[in-house]
């Protein structure tokens, strides 16, 4: 099953913009939210509910005090594909050349997706022990990443953004548990 995503606001190319990094994650939060415990991603709810009983992957990842639930992870032997279309910048700015860093910004949003991976990830303003969906577990479970760019027409701020994320997944390892969730 594909994931859609989108985001719109402002993605930053430099990688100390920890609280934009977090404007997109509770963004894909709440999309992803509205999947949990529902086909295909059911199997994970049950390996949670179950305490992770039978050999169940525990996926979770607990930083700090804030509980990531990752969709995709290596435990589970799924990893992504990612498809990102961002737009952003004016169109009398030839395209997109001048609206910043574009390979940072492709990273932030990669980084958004994923779940932090230390305490100097979190920021301070979030309550303590709350619980984040995410797309996937770290870096290493990004398969594939094909990214296309045009110009943003729907704002007159050439540092608003908005992007469009279709995930797609990619099986390192198939079985009978996660065969739902790789079609």
């Amino acid at each position: 099953m594909d994931i859609y995503l989108t985001y719109r606001g402002q993605i930053p190319s430099k990688k100390s913009s920890l609280d934009a990094i977090w404007n997109m994650r509770r963004s894909f939060h709440g999309q992803l939210m509205k999947l949990w415990g529902k086909e295909p991603f059911a199997i994970l709810k049950k390996w949670e509910d179950s305490n992770f009983a039978a050999k169940a992957p525990n996926f979770l990842r607990k930083v700090g005090d804030q509980l990531f639930v990752p969709f995709y992870s290596e435990a589970a032997g799924v990893g992504v594909k990612l498809e990102i279309k961002l737009l952003t910048g004016l169109p009398e700015q030839q395209a997109v050349i001048r609206s910043g860093d574009l390979d940072n910004r492709l990273k932030r949003i990669i980084d958004a997706l994923r779940a932090p991976t230390q305490k100097g990830e979190i920021i301070a303003s979030l309550e303590p022990d709350s619980r984040w969906y995410c797309v996937m577990d770290d870096d290493s479970s990004v398969k594939e990443v094909t990214a296309s760019l045009a110009p943003y027409l729907d704002s007159n701020d050439p540092s608003e953004s908005f992007v469009f994320v279709r995930i797609r997944t990619s099986p390192s390892a198939v079985t009978f548990a996660n065969l739902a969730m790789l079609f």
